[in-house]
């Protein structure tokens, strides 16, 4: 949901920044994606954190993960394997869910062009003073995979499961639909020419994530993808009690780096894009600039995922937790 009154604070052109709003997309259903849902309130939870307003964010989840019949911790959705960390409450807003959850949505959503009937909390109302970051997760599978090797009388389970959109240059809605690599260029193209936005931070967690940069021309725009091309991704933190992954390794290194952030950081998407590859992945993360001027190097994480540094930020983390996340950031 968005109005347009956010109070960002841009690090890009002078001027030309005073809002800042967020897009949130799970794409996946089926109880086996859990972890796609967890991969979007990671990021729904970072950006709330570090101040942008529920009206400022569109958030999609294409399937109830934290209802479904077979969550034996009904009304949750976890990070880890602990069970320590909900990431679903009753301060959550869904925008769009289930069913609505569609490539034309989503489409439809990110140009302006929603149908009159469409609530205002439910538009993104940017303009060309407008920094926006999107972050899309999805799957690639049309049943459930075969995905585990399993010990039956030992607690042990070894597992590598690889998610994604199963190909190049498209990425999966809801197992009915897709947004091909050009839908999607031509999507930011069409909001560059509406003037919806100064500047964009996409951030994509799915196999081949990188190929869906590569048709993208409207300027301005700076991505970060969790596996190269012709890489799959890959979840972690298995749930032998839910029997499901609750998270992608690429989401949860970013979990790790995001929680240390203050509004006042001077971290990039390039510092994260380090991070990540630090972090003992099987895949290679992948960086994307369509503007010489605008590059992971300089574009600040909190200038897309902080209201304002002059919010007061609440923290789900004691002020020396806090100080030691910084320090191993």
């Amino acid at each position: 949901s968005g109005n347009g009154s956010g109070n960002g604070q841009g690090a890009t052109v002078e001027g030309t920044h005073d809002n800042n709003f967020a897009v949130i997309v799970s794409t996946s259903m089926y109880w086996h994606n859990y972890r796609h849902a967890s991969n979007a309130l990671v990021f729904y939870h970072s950006v709330r954190r570090l101040g942008i307003p529920d009206e400022n964010i569109i958030l999609m989840l294409a399937d109830d993960h934290a209802c479904n019949e077979r969550n034996k911790e009904a009304g949750t959705i976890f990070l880890d394997n602990s069970h320590k960390h909900c990431n679903y409450d009753e301060n959550i807003s869904v925008d769009y869910r289930g069913t609505e959850v569609t490539a034309e949505t989503f489409i439809r959503v990110m140009t302006g062009r929603v149908k009159h009937s469409v609530s205002e909390s439910r538009r993104l109302r940017t303009n060309s003073k407008s920094n926006i970051f999107l972050y899309m997760t999805g799957t690639m599978y049309h049943q459930d995979p075969p995905l585990f090797y399993s010990r039956l009388n030992c607690y042990f389970l070894l597992l590598l499961l690889f998610q994604g959109h199963g190909g190049e240059d498209f990425l999966k809605f809801r197992d009915t639909d897709v947004i091909s690599g050009t839908e999607l260029a031509d999507t930011f193209l069409q909001m560059h020419h509406k003037g919806r936005y100064n500047r964009l931070m996409f951030v994509l967690d799915t196999c081949h994530a990188e190929s869906m940069f590569f048709r993208i021309t409207a300027p301005n725009i700076v991505a970060l993808g969790s596996s190269q091309a012709h890489e799959d991704s890959v979840g972690m933190s298995v749930s032998k009690k839910l029997g499901v992954v609750t998270v992608d390794e690429f989401t949860a290194a970013s979990h790790h780096f995001l929680r240390a952030l203050i509004p006042s950081s001077t971290k990039t998407l390039h510092d994260l894009f380090l991070f990540a590859r630090r972090s003992r992945m099987h895949s290679h993360p992948a960086l994307f600039s369509s503007s010489h001027n605008f590059t992971a190097a300089n574009a600040l994480l909190v200038d897309f995922l902080s209201s304002s540094p002059k919010e007061t930020i609440v923290s789900r983390f004691s002020d020396n937790e806090n100080s030691e996340m910084l320090q191993q950031v």
